[in-house]
């Protein structure tokens, strides 16, 4: 699916840059090829929704207690999401490869120790934000802090995991690491939170990355319906901040759309109320 249209204005692709895939320059029908592409792209959801909350937190006034509540949801969101993945790689994934791909064994061992070297950054991060949700709080320079505090390992170890993956060609098992990411695939699935992760997800996969040759997520047609219309409804708000609709289309950032910039001027510090003369 080519890209129909180019958003408006600054885009999720920055400030931290986005991965190519493997597949971009070969055939996806090579299993390990499709393995280290598809991680790639789930990295590139992380990114674009992080690149989103990068943007527009310094936008967004303190006094502004709704824009601010919803962008701290998307956080929220967006820690569940990120939390989901490397909890089920470390339960699972890394070992499964090392165990039962013959020749495998400590290929991915950086990859396992590079979640050690984010970890307290990224619970900081989610200590914050659930605190100032629950505070009603905002404080967009600390939370731009937090984020600078864990953003360069985790950007590291989001580029570096693709090019291990890659490695296990070297083992000769394409069939056997397909069967392992496909294992993979349906623990991820068993333990989300989809309310969460459901949205958060198809709003910030972009279906025309690199010509629209990755057909990511895979899904049932009706799945995007069902998310929009039904299972985004408990965390309503925090949505307009994705970088893309529910159909993988890339959208003009919410900070770009007249309504955002509309939402983005209001300071409800301000007293517009009339004064009263003696």
């Amino acid at each position: 699916m080519a890209r129909k249209a180019k958003p408006e204005g600054t885009w999720a692709d920055q400030p931290f840059k986005l991965i190519d895939t493997p597949g971009k320059d070969r055939p996806l029908s090579d299993p390990v090829v499709y393995v280290a592409s598809h991680m790639a792209l789930v990295h590139n959801t992380f990114i674009r929704a992080l690149n989103s909350i990068y943007l527009h937190a310094p936008l967004i006034a303190p006094s502004n207690k709704s824009l601010s509540r919803d962008l701290l949801t998307y956080c929220h969101c967006w820690v569940a999401l990120v939390a989901l993945h490397h909890q089920t790689e470390e339960k699972f994934l890394f070992s499964a490869f090392e165990q039962r791909i013959p020749g495998a064994k400590g290929i991915l061992a950086t990859n396992v120790h590079q979640h050690d070297e984010f970890h307290d950054g990224l619970a900081a991060f989610e200590k914050y934000v659930d605190g100032a949700l629950a505070e009603g709080s905002y404080d967009s320079a600390r939370l731009l802090k937090l984020i600078d505090g864990f953003s360069g390992p985790l950007m590291g170890h989001f580029n570096d995991e693709i090019v291990t993956l890659m490695r296990l060609e070297e083992t000769g098992q394409g069939k056997d690491v397909m069967k392992v990411h496909e294992e993979f695939e349906v623990l991820v699935r068993k333990d989300v939170d989809a309310a969460k992760v459901g949205p958060m997800t198809l709003l910030n996969a972009d279906k025309t990355f690199e010509g629209g040759k990755h057909p990511f997520p895979v899904m049932p047609k009706f799945v995007p319906y069902l998310i929009k219309h039904l299972i985004s409804r408990k965390y309503g708000g925090a949505w307009k901040f994705g970088s893309c609709d529910y159909w993988g289309q890339p959208v003009t950032l919410f900070m770009n759309t007249p309504d955002g910039k509309r939402a983005l001027a209001i300071d409800t510090s301000k007293d517009t109320k009339p004064k009263e003369t003696s």
